[in-house]
């Protein structure tokens, strides 16, 4: 018993456990040795039963016997009651001092199991135990509690020091990424510089071609062939003024006005202060005197069929919407064609195919 007793030390260090406790663990071992006693008794009564009837089975036994011994050896009715009775006498006595026997030995079981199971180091190690589980939830707690503020403490002290290496760190990260915070405010600063420009330049583009399209719609009312021919490339959609509208309406009005001056038959002849002989005229058809090219057309032999790659060289480049309307003009009449002076695709073409026919 002594080797399991715990040191005084270590008896010592137990944490204290409350009355409330003690009582409570003293109240179960109470009630386990109360169950043990009612285990006990419960068996003493089957015990009695069981030797009851075995006191009754063994008595009406014992009648049969006397019975039997009166007839065949018994001499007399008191004779055999005296022995009847002794015989019963003897077998209660043997059943009490069995049933008394059987209880002693019960009532000694039951006392060592009470013993044994209130020994006091039973007790102190039971009391022990409740205490350290008692005193590790408590700890448990105290401890999560501490931690917490601790690992609060440390992290408010360093504080500083966190806030310093986050900064650090963000500074050289914003570095790092300088280029590319470079290169995207750039292209964010152009995509929002041309959303607001394009529809600007797109109105002044628009300003400058219409401007551009009134002079050169001036310049072909005054004569000018390539204003002219420009004009007519608009008009017919092949060039990229031909996409606005008013553009496309101010170059189809303004060809249309020069076509119909010319081909309303009101053309003004030109004369020579002197009278020239064909070879001269077509010199003057080279002339970078326009007035002298108009005259030379006016008075050339109207049957000289000669004078036709001169006139193809006139359609062709001759600055002049005047020259090129007489020049086509004369060439229709000497080859009986229809060709109109502002198309002159088509006159060059026919004419690749049939000058062999005019030389």
């Amino acid at each position: 018993m002594s080797d399991s007793i715990p040191p005084p030390d270590a008896i010592s260090a137990t944490p204290p456990v409350d009355a409330l406790e003690i009582r409570r663990l003293i109240r179960e071992e109470l009630d386990r040795n109360n169950s043990y006693l009612t285990f006990a008794q419960t068996q003493i009564n089957q015990d009695r039963i069981f030797y009851k009837h075995l006191f009754t089975f063994t008595s009406a036994l014992i009648g049969v016997l006397v019975v039997v011994a009166g007839v065949f050896h018994y001499n007399s009715v008191t004779q055999m009651r005296a022995d009847m009775k002794a015989s019963v006498d003897a077998a209660i006595a043997e059943a009490k001092s069995t049933v008394t026997t059987e209880l002693a030995n019960v009532r000694s079981e039951v006392q060592k199991r009470v013993d044994t199971e209130f020994k006091s180091e039973n007790i102190i190690t039971l009391v022990r135990d409740v205490a350290k589980s008692k005193t590790e939830k408590e700890l448990e707690s105290i401890i999560r509690s501490e931690t917490s503020a601790q690992v609060k403490k440390g992290i408010d002290a360093q504080t500083p020091v966190i806030r310093k290496t986050v900064e650090d760190q963000t500074l050289k990260a914003v570095d790092a990424l300088q280029p590319s915070i470079g290169t995207a405010v750039a292209k964010s600063t152009e995509d929002h510089v041309k959303k607001a420009v394009i529809p600007i330049e797109n109105q002044m583009s628009g300003y400058g071609q219409m401007i551009r399209i009134g002079n050169l719609a001036t310049l072909a009312r005054n004569d000018d062939r390539r204003a002219f021919d420009y004009l007519i490339q608009v008009a017919s959609g092949k060039m990229p003024e031909s996409a606005n509208p008013d553009i496309r309406k101010l170059a189809d009005s303004t060809a249309a006005a020069v076509i119909t001056e010319k081909m309303s038959g009101l053309v003004l002849g030109m004369q020579f202060k002197e009278k020239q002989t064909p070879e001269a005229m077509k010199k003057f058809m080279l002339s970078p005197n326009r007035g002298e090219r108009e005259a030379a057309l006016d008075n050339y032999p109207a049957e000289d069929k000669t004078i036709l790659p001169l006139l193809v060289q006139l359609i062709e480049k001759d600055d002049s919407i005047s020259v090129a309307h007489k020049a086509v003009r004369r060439f229709n009449n000497l080859t009986k064609q229809s060709f109109t002076f502002w198309d002159t695709k088509p006159i060059l073409e026919w004419w690749k195919k049939n000058r062999h026919s005019y030389q």
